[in-house]
C-alpha cells in the first residue's frame, strides 16, 4: 500500500515538475515558438508567415515531428510583431492562428487536433494575452464554425478528383453564418472595455473592412462608435490611417452613374488618372497576385489588350504592396498599363466600384467628357472577351455611346 502511495507521488511530482519547467533560454535578439501537439499527423507542414497587404508572405516552415514544430528567428526591433501560423491538408480549416512574438521571448503552442486557430498560445508578450481574450469567447460557436469550416475546405481540396460540391458547401456557409455573427457581436462587445491595444486596433481594423466586404453583417453603427475610443495616437498609426480610410469609404458607383476616377501610379511612379484615355473605352483589371484566378487570367487579358487595342485601353490595377506589385510585374513581363493606388485596404476606386473580391475587371469608354456605368459583372471567364467584342462593335457603329462606359468584372 505505502509502495503505491509513494510510486503515485513521485509520479504526480515529476508530472508537475515537466508541466512547471523552466522556458528555455532565448537569445534578447531572437524569438522562439514551440509547439506540442496531439491528433495531428506527423509530416503536417507548419508555415509561419507574416501579412504584406492582401497577401500572406511565408517565412518559415516545420515538419511536425513526434507532435513537435519550432521556430526560431531575428526580430529587428523591441516591439512586439503578429505572426501568423497556417497549416494545409485534410481536416485543417483555411484560417490562421494569431501569434504574438517579440525579442528574447518564448511562445508555447499547445493543440489536441487539427482545428488550428484553436490551438492555445502562451507566452509573456503583453499583445498575446490581450489576443486570448478574444479566443475565450464563445468557445463552443468557434469550435463548431470552425469544424464547418474544415469540412468546407476538405470539399474544395477534392475538387480535382471528384469537383466542387457546391450545394454541400453552401449549405456549411448557411450554418456557419449565424454563429459567426454571434461571435462578431461578442467581440465588438468586448472591445467596447477592452484596452485599446495593438490587438485591438488590429481587431477593429478587420471589423471596419466589414462595412465593404461584410455588408450583410450590419451593424455598421455599433462598428463606427467604437471609432470614439482611439485617440490621436492611435488614429495616426498605420493601422489607425486605414481604419480612417474604410470609416470614410468613397461613394459606391452602380449602372447608370459617373465612373470613378483617382489618382493611381505607374510602374516608374509617375501619376496617373484615367482622365488620360478621354474618348476611349477602357478595360480595367483589379487584381492581386495572392488571387490564383487573377494570375491565371493575365494571358486573357494581354489578349485581349492585343485583340482591342484600337478600340480601348487596358488597365491593370494591382492591389498589392509597392515592393511586391513591381516584382511581381518585372518577374512576370508584364505589359502596358501596370497601375497601383498605393492605398491602405480595399479603400479607393475598388469600394468605389464595389469590389468586395478579387478579381474585378471594368470596361469603359470615355468621351466628351461625361461618363455612365452600364454594367456590372462578377467573375473570371471568357465574357470579357465577349464584352470586349461587344465594345468594338460599339466602336466601329455609326452610333456609338454617348458617355463613356463601364462594365465590371469582380
Amino acid at each position: 500500500m505505502k509502495t503505491n502511495l509513494r510510486r503515485a507521488t513521485l509520479l504526480l511530482c515529476g508530472w508537475l515538475a515537466a508541466g512547471c519547467a523552466p522556458a528555455p533560454e532565448v537569445a534578447e535578439s531572437e524569438y522562439l515558438i514551440e509547439g506540442r501537439l496531439r491528433n495531428v499527423p506527423d509530416s503536417t507542414v507548419i508555415r509561419l508567415v507574416k501579412e504584406e497587404g492582401q497577401l500572406l508572405r511565408t517565412i518559415a516552415c516545420d515538419t511536425v515531428v513526434g507532435g513537435r514544430f519550432s521556430f526560431r528567428d531575428t526580430v529587428g526591433c523591441g516591439a512586439p510583431r503578429k505572426l501568423l501560423l497556417l497549416a494545409d491538408g485534410p481536416g485543417f480549416p483555411g484560417s490562421w492562428l494569431d501569434v504574438w512574438v517579440q525579442q528574447g521571448r518564448y511562445i508555447e503552442i499547445t493543440g489536441d487536433d487539427r482545428l488550428l486557430p484553436l490551438w492555445s498560445v502562451r507566452s509573456r508578450v503583453a499583445e498575446q494575452r490581450a489576443a486570448n481574450d478574444f479566443k475565450t469567447l464563445l468557445r463552443a460557436e468557434r469550435r463548431q464554425t470552425m469544424a464547418w469550416n474544415a469540412e468546407q475546405y476538405d470539399l474544395f481540396r477534392a475538387e480535382s478528383e471528384q469537383g466542387i460540391d457546391w450545394r454541400r458547401i453552401d449549405s456549411l456557409r448557411r450554418l456557419c453564418r449565424p454563429l459567426d455573427s454571434l461571435i462578431y457581436l461578442a467581440e465588438l462587445d468586448h472591445m467596447r472595455r477592452a484596452p485599446v491595444t495593438a490587438v485591438w486596433l488590429d481587431k477593429y481594423r478587420g471589423y471596419c473592412s466589414f462595412l465593404q466586404y461584410k455588408r450583410a453583417f450590419g451593424h455598421r453603427e455599433l462598428i463606427r462608435s467604437l471609432h470614439a475610443r482611439m485617440s490621436e495616437a492611435h488614429r495616426a498609426t498605420e493601422q489607425g490611417l486605414e481604419i480612417e480610410a474604410y470609416l470614410n469609404l468613397p461613394r459606391e458607383v452602380g449602372v447608370g452613374d459617373e465612373m470613378a476616377d483617382g489618382d493611381l501610379y505607374d510602374l516608374q511612379g509617375n501619376r496617373r488618372r484615367l482622365s488620360e484615355f478621354r474618348g476611349k473605352y477602357i478595360l480595367l483589371d483589379f487584381r492581386s497576385q495572392g488571387c490564383a484566378p487573377c494570375v491565371r487570367s493575365l494571358p486573357e487579358t494581354e489578349q485581349i489588350a492585343q485583340r482591342y487595342r484600337e478600340q480601348l485601353e487596358v488597365v491593370g490595377i494591382c492591389q498589392d504592396p509597392e515592393r511586391e506589385w513591381k516584382r511581381f510585374a518585372a518577374d512576370n513581363g508584364l505589359k502596358g498599363n501596370q497601375w497601383n493606388e498605393l492605398r491602405r485596404g480595399n479603400t479607393g476606386l475598388g469600394a468605389a466600384y464595389g469590389v468586395v473580391g478579387i478579381q474585378l475587371r471594368v470596361d469603359r469608354a470615355r468621351r466628351e467628357g461625361s461618363g455612365d456605368v452600364v454594367g456590372l459583372r462578377r467573375g473570371v471567364d471568357r465574357s470579357a472577351h465577349r464584352a470586349a467584342g461587344e465594345i468594338a462593335a460599339r466602336r466601329r457603329s455609326r452610333h456609338p455611346p454617348r458617355n463613356k462606359t463601364a462594365l465590371i468584372y469582380y
